[in-house]
């Protein structure tokens, strides 16, 4: 599967590593990113924190979905492991036919935790794909005492 590319804003951001030339044309959605009106409680309580935690720049409208599908797999995640962490919890319990079998709790836990590694990759909250992003404020020519000299 080939690599995705990165979006121009990232890869400004980070001074364009690999010293390509910046795709000019792109498209630049503007806007904060809107919250769905329907998520979960606690998928709202994730939302605020991201939200929070992030440059204002790097979200806009356009990512809204995407953010709410990492909030309420961050959420659905939270449950399962309550239920797993509860005091009166049985990893393994007996099945239709009396067979021994895991707790669904595992699979929705696991699962959630693919879908918050592969999205959280994509909306830049891993530590790794967190290098790309250089939230820094630009420098600014005040205090430049030769700044004129290029404008």
């Amino acid at each position: 599967m080939p690599r995705t590319s990165t979006p121009t804003i990232i890869k400004e951001k980070a001074g364009n590593p690999g010293k390509r030339p910046l795709n000019r044309s792109e498209p630049q959605p503007s806007g904060g990113p809107i919250r769905p009106t329907v998520m979960t409680a606690a998928a709202r309580k994730v939302w605020v924190r991201l939200i929070d935690a992030m440059p204002r720049e790097v979200y806009t409208a356009c990512d809204g979905a995407l953010l709410a599908a990492y909030c309420e797999a961050v959420a659905a995640h939270q449950t399962a492991t309550k239920l797993i962490a509860a005091k009166d919890f049985e990893a393994i319990g007996a099945g239709s036919t009396g067979q021994s079998v895991i707790h669904p709790a595992y699979k929705l836990q696991a699962d959630q935790v693919r879908l918050i590694a592969t999205l959280g990759q994509r909306l830049g909250l891993d530590p790794i794909a967190r290098q790309a992003i250089n939230s820094t404020p630009a420098q600014t020519d005040e205090g430049d005492p030769f700044a004129s000299l290029i404008h």
